[in-house]
């Protein structure tokens, strides 16, 4: 059963505020043992296996296969106020001939989050690629896609807090070619629109692999037509000192470290002692070195 640092279901009006990836898993206000919303994202697309990616697969994923192995991870996972999916929200591939039948569903869904008196109002949880964004009279009406039909509406405090989280990785997503911002958010469901409560980002490139950063998406590239898995940091900073990912056909895996080129020598310095002590031999690109270093070959 997940341990969730949010509620899922809410006394009264107040918005909560927008989750900070970036805050220390170590600080108070946040127990290890309860995932917040980003590592709640984490969680379900390692359990899809999202994360994973062989050379099989091709070049693309599709929103498609993303919404069925969601959603088909989503029936697996409990938490204390009842099964996850009946709270969660992923957007099916869209088409306007399918349009009547895919708002059908929405609603269909969305009735079981309706309120009951006396009873706190339930949330459901959004996972969507995030498109844009156009003001509103009371704060900013978010554009999902696959979802044309039913906005997402944030109010403006929310909205500044979004910024501050979201738009390092929303100018990453525009200048990267073949990426993608996935939006997951508690949202209080109405007949025509949801209000977002709380929301974190996630970039996924080509093939909807999780990154943090320039180098990294990099370095995924570097291992399109190579077996590995994308290690995920859940509660952990965006700066804790963990794989990158891991190389699965080298017959020994390969833990793959690419840190920032912004981290600091001391760091640097830390972080390859904890690479040395790891399970798996390690592979580095220092942060000072332009040019990535040659990737471990396959077994034969």
């Amino acid at each position: 059963m997940l341990k969730l640092d949010f509620p899922l279901s809410v006394k009264g009006g107040r918005a909560a505020p927008v989750a900070d990836p970036g805050e220390a898993a170590s600080s108070a206000v946040a127990s290890p043992a309860k995932l917040r919303l980003l590592a709640v994202l984490h969680y379900l697309w390692e359990a899809a296996g999202l994360n994973k990616w062989r050379s099989t697969y091709g070049r693309r994923r599709s929103w498609f296969i993303i919404h069925r192995e969601l959603m088909a991870a989503a029936a697996k996972v409990s938490t204390k106020a009842g099964p996850i999916s009946g709270n969660l929200f992923v957007p099916p591939l869209y088409s306007i001939e399918e349009k009547e039948r895919l708002a059908a569903d929405r609603r269909r869904f969305l009735h079981r989050l309706q309120p009951v008196a006396g009873k706190p109002t339930p949330l459901g949880i959004v996972i969507a690629e995030y498109k844009g964004y156009e003001p509103s009279t009371y704060g900013r009406k978010l554009i999902l896609k696959h979802l044309p039909d039913y906005p997402m509406f944030l109010d403006e405090e929310t909205g500044k807090r979004f910024d501050r989280i979201a738009a390092d990785k929303i100018e990453t997503i525009e200048a990267t070619p073949n990426s993608h911002l996935i939006v997951i958010a508690t949202f209080s469901p109405k007949p025509s629109h949801g209000n977002i409560r709380e929301i974190a980002v996630m970039p996924v490139n080509g093939q909807w692999i999780p990154f943090d950063h320039d180098r990294e998406h990099q370095l995924l590239d570097a291992l399109a037509e190579r077996d590995f898995i994308k290690c995920l940091k859940y509660n952990l900073s965006a700066t804790a000192p963990v794989a990158n990912a891991l190389l699965l056909d080298t017959g020994t895996p390969v833990a793959m470290f690419a840190p920032n080129h912004d981290m600091t020598e001391e760091a640097y310095d830390d972080l390859k002692k904890i690479a040395a002590d790891g399970v798996y031999p390690p592979w580095l690109w220092a942060p000072e070195e332009f040019d990535l270093p040659g990737i471990p070959g396959k077994s034969t």
